[in-house]
């Protein structure tokens, strides 16, 4: 028979490093550093001509994904924003950029991923969103493109020229009346 701390010793172990592994096994963390290298992919809004803008992108070699219908109705001006993904691939933003507006006619709002932020997953900053509502546009505080300077887009030559050119339009954050108000019910898990 052992000794009585010897007994309470390997449970005690066990559960050290049991707690451990869990506390320190932040999925995004574990993603980030053991995940594969997440694809590029373009996110088109639904609306009455998303089938075609999939097979613009269909023809470029990128992943498509058409999101469900939006729980508001789907109208130019209250979808007017782009996100673009902090490393989506700077040609890819360029070509897409040409022929966009036509379907995403109020399309003036180009937001750009936060790397640094916490929340949101990896595969977000390598996406590309047609039709991002524009109330969240306003909440960031992205202020909207002048048709002037959408042809700025074509001198883009790398990464970090986009990156600067998106960031530029970032103002103050300037939430709606009921964004301000708005409770951030999902961090709560309901």
């Amino acid at each position: 028979m052992l000794p009585k701390s010897h007994r309470i010793a390997p449970p005690l172990a066990a559960a050290l490093v049991l707690w451990l592994g869990l506390s320190c096994a932040q999925f995004p963390l574990l993603e980030e550093m053991f995940g594969e290298e997440p694809v590029p992919t373009v996110q088109l809004t639904y609306n009455r001509i998303v089938y075609r803008c999939s097979v613009l992108v269909d023809d470029m070699k990128l992943p498509v994904e058409i999101l469900p219908p939006a729980p508001i109705p789907y109208s130019d001006q209250a979808f007017a924003g782009i996100r673009v993904g902090y490393n989506f691939p700077y040609e890819d933003f360029k070509e897409i950029m040409t022929w966009a507006r036509h379907y995403y006619k109020d399309a003036h709002y180009i937001m750009l991923t936060n790397p640094d932020a916490r929340d949101v997953p990896r595969q977000r900053h390598y996406k590309l969103h047609l039709g991002v509502r524009t109330d969240e546009a306003f909440k960031e505080g992205w202020k909207p493109w002048k048709e002037s300077d959408f042809s700025r887009i074509k001198s883009i030559g790398s990464q970090e020229e986009m990156r600067t050119l998106l960031q530029s339009f970032k103002g103050e954050p300037n939430p709606l009346q009921y964004q301000s108000e708005e409770k951030p019910w999902w961090r709560l898990g309901f």
